[in-house]
């Protein structure tokens, strides 16, 4: 959970530059806020989101909550999976764009701040799920185990 949070924490400081780059009309500091943007979303995110998700899976299968016996810890996962997908096909491309161009469009800077306010969003979700694990279990949880045999 502690990768996860600090996942958060790159969010929210992303989230923060892509305003701070939008709202300003300083091209030297847009020029910087992009930069910062695109190395915390490359370079950092991803060692990150695939540290999550590893240890994420480790730890369901490692322990009685399972991973996929509970409704919150699927929702996790595709939480965890789908952000990794926006990151790898649409979030890093849109970095790159925004470090190279001194001046980005208005309408990618915007795109890119919804982006990562939904990211934020969801990882806080996922957090909270981690911290409360609402009840109700997937048709593998309700199973009850085989009974054992008696035989020798």
């Amino acid at each position: 959970m502690t990768v996860a949070v600090g996942w958060v924490g790159i969010e929210i400081a992303q989230l923060i530059l892509g305003l701070v780059g939008l709202t300003t009309d300083d091209a030297g500091v847009v020029r910087a806020t992009r930069v910062v943007m695109e190395i915390l979303g490359i370079e950092l995110i991803a060692g990150i989101a695939w540290t999550a998700l590893l240890t994420g899976l480790l730890l369901a299968a490692a322990t009685q909550w399972g991973l996929l016996k509970h409704y919150w810890i699927v929702t996790k996962l595709v939480i965890t999976i789908a952000l990794m997908l926006n990151g790898h096909f649409f979030l890093q491309h849109w970095l790159r764009e925004q470090a190279e161009a001194a001046k980005a469009p208005e309408s990618l800077s915007l795109q890119l701040v919804i982006v990562m306010s939904i990211a934020l969003g969801l990882l806080v979700t996922a957090t909270a799920l981690s911290i409360y694990k609402p009840r109700g279990k997937t048709r593998r949880g309700r199973r009850r185990p085989a009974a054992k045999s008696t035989r020798p």
